[in-house]
């Protein structure tokens, strides 16, 4: 057992490093923007303060255990529901111009029409994911903004209730839950992207959704997963319809997760790094699992997983090939080339944009995959220019990814006040600095835990998409998805109950 404690300490290393490093860079390496650093000394005082309230009144806390976990979920749902929509329906800015290239792309498939920037689209592909969901939404309610804006709340209360659910489940503390929850109801950017037409909340809330339908797979403790005592009675009947329930159990979850991450890798292509993540708990971080039943689950559900994913996989290339009038890209070459800018620090060029385009409508005559493949050797070629400038540009990449929470802000600039636009920078700063100090606590909270169940999943994802995003172009906004990750890790830094009988072990 010694070295998969070793692993899940390394991984637990890794997390707390990338997120400490990704802030440190962001504030005290950009002092010239003292807002930052002013954001987290105020996140930290929070931080202390809760730590205080949890030990000298932990009664405060500890009544909400005696609710009833169905009644504070759908009261903290409820109060999301209605604050965030009290915003959307307040608050109209100005799209920008990728928005409003996903609500036009959105309103050409509602009206059955040949996309307007079909060319775009096609050499980004993973627009077109969240584009058909929102032409649905349209066709259904109306080609307004506010149908985004009101998907986009519904499908964020959905992840609240995701979040509480994961929270519960896997520390078993209804105010750790209420915790997370409650923080993901009130983070000042998300108030903000809900009024954009944007894919986050979409993929994020499905990345969510595969967390749950996991967990239900592999944690055995709870009322959820079958067969927790059967498997060791002595009727042979009994055993061997237990064995039948729970491997039909893993082929119907597993069926439904990899059509869940086709989905998330049709609106941005990270669909893989769950699976990954699976793989990775499932044979290494978890250790050996002794009971023969779940054994067969697991592999059962591993199984039909990746056949499903890519088996949907290869019904989404085929429609997206119908709508676009040719085969999407299999290779991001322009954003690995970005990714490796030294100019821009990997963040978006307009010299890179204008290279794509006119290759794109020029030498490879507006053949997506070769101008994408061009791309990726003129990647190859940069990194081999500049690799001695590539550490340096990774931890640059690092603090653009996680070095604050502005991107609501920065995205709503153009309807806000200079005043109102500084007042939710520094509040989505510290609400995001807070939450990054929990998680950090959290892994140090599980450094010396030796439960082995799916919660591991979450480290592993975190690092999973940090990582993979340091190799493509960059911007803050890419880290949406990261932050119900940082609130789950965030829940785990409250005293949990033990785990006892539980997958855990």
């Amino acid at each position: 057992m010694a070295k998969y404690s070793f692993y899940r300490r390394t991984l637990l290393t890794i997390g707390a490093v990338l997120i400490s490093t990704g802030i440190g860079i962001g504030t005290l390496g950009n002092l010239s923007h003292k807002s930052y650093l002013a954001s987290l000394v105020v996140a930290v005082v929070l931080a202390v303060a809760l730590a205080l309230i949890r030990k000298h009144c932990s009664g405060v806390f500890n009544c909400l255990e005696h609710f009833n976990p169905v009644v504070v979920c759908a009261v903290i749902s409820v109060g999301s529901l209605l604050l965030n929509g009290a915003w959307v329906f307040h608050f109209h800015p100005v799209q920008a111009p990728d928005y409003q290239t996903f609500y036009e792309a959105a309103v050409n498939l509602s009206e059955g029409v040949t996309l307007k920037n079909r060319d775009y689209i096609a050499m980004f592909p993973h627009i077109l994911g969240y584009v058909v969901f929102l032409s649905i939404s349209l066709r259904l309610f109306g080609q307004s903004l506010m149908t985004a804006a009101v998907g986009n709340v519904l499908l964020t209360t959905a992840s609240g209730i995701l979040i509480y659910a994961l929270s519960l489940r896997w520390t078993g503390r209804r105010t750790a839950a209420a915790f997370a929850c409650l923080l993901w109801a009130i983070c000042p950017s998300k108030l903000l992207y809900n009024t954009m037409a944007l894919s986050e909340p979409y993929y994020t809330f499905l990345l969510l959704l595969f967390l749950l339908l996991t967990s239900l797979v592999f944690d055995r403790s709870h009322p959820y997963t079958l067969c927790n005592e059967t498997e060791r009675s002595e009727d042979a009947q009994q055993q061997n319809n237990c064995t039948g329930q729970t491997v039909l159990r893993a082929i119907c979850l597993g069926l439904i997760c990899g059509i869940v991450l086709a989905l998330v890798n049709s609106a941005r292509p990270i669909g893989i790094i769950p699976i990954i993540a699976v793989f990775i708990w499932r044979f290494i971080l978890r250790g050996r699992n002794r009971h023969k039943v779940m054994r067969r689950a697991s592999m059962t559900y591993l199984l039909v997983l990746l056949l499903a994913y890519v088996f949907a996989g290869h019904v989404w290339d085929s429609y997206a090939a119908r709508q676009l009038g040719q085969k999407p890209p299999s290779i991001p070459g322009y954003s690995i080339y970005v990714g490796f800018n030294p100019d821009t620090q990997g963040s978006y060029s307009d010299e890179d944009m204008e290279l794509l385009q006119s290759r794109y409508f020029g030498e490879y005559d507006r053949n997506a995959e070769a101008t994408q493949q061009s791309m990726l050797e003129s990647a190859k070629s940069r990194i081999q220019e500049t690799k001695s400038s590539i550490p340096s540009l990774m931890v640059h990449k690092l603090g653009t990814l996680l070095g604050h929470d502005e991107g609501g802000a920065f995205y709503s600039s153009e309807s806000l006040s200079g005043r109102a636009y500084a007042l939710w920078c520094i509040s989505s700063n510290i609400w995001y600095y807070f939450v990054c100090i929990l998680a950090v606590a959290g892994c140090l909270k599980l450094w010396k835990d030796k439960r082995s169940d799916s919660l591991w999943l979450v480290p592993l994802c975190l690092a999973g998409v940090i990582l993979a995003q340091l190799l493509v172009e960059v911007a803050a906004r890419y880290h949406y998805c990261l932050i119900p990750m940082l609130l789950l890790m965030a829940a785990l830094s409250f005293p949990m109950k033990k785990p006892g009988s539980s997958a855990a072990r």
